[in-house]
């Protein structure tokens, strides 16, 4: 009996910390680094190496000097350069479900955004916002500079 109610307890603790989590899907990663780059995730600052998965609600930022190139599952291409923070809002990119959101907040510095596959499946579903606007993606590039 004292086994069924370890094993019981168990699969409550379980059960209550995969309903509380947020989501945890990859939605990216860093595909290259100049120089610095760390992430802020729930509170924690962590280095942004060649290779780290991003997640919805990371804060990027890069050194001075600094550069960092980032591809979503989209294949969203956005590259950020010395001294710039960038904040991965929301994404959603479930082809199948036709599922489709991508909110990035630019919030300072310098940045190159090729639009992937969401732009282009739902062209309203795709918003870029920095301090002074929102600017909505229709399948395009673009080059944004927001001086402090």
């Amino acid at each position: 009996m004292k086994t069924l109610s370890s094993v019981f307890l168990m699969a409550m603790l379980f059960a209550e910390t995969s309903l509380a989590s947020p989501s945890i899907d990859k939605i990216g990663h860093i595909q290259n680094l100049k120089g610095t780059a760390s992430i802020l995730r729930d509170g924690t600052v962590l280095a942004g190496d060649p290779g780290t998965a991003l997640y919805r609600g990371d804060l990027v930022r890069t050194g001075k000097p600094g550069a960092v190139g980032i591809v979503l599952t989209d294949d969203t291409s956005i590259s950020l350069g010395s001294g710039s923070e960038l904040s991965l809002n929301d994404y959603v990119f479930e082809p199948k479900e036709s599922k489709f959101a991508l909110g990035i907040r630019m919030l300072k510095g310098t940045f190159s955004y090729i639009s992937g596959q969401i732009a282009k499946l739902a062209p309203d579903s795709a918003q870029l916002h920095t301090p002074d606007a929102t600017i909505a993606v229709r399948g395009t590039k673009l080059l944004i500079q927001i001086k402090e």
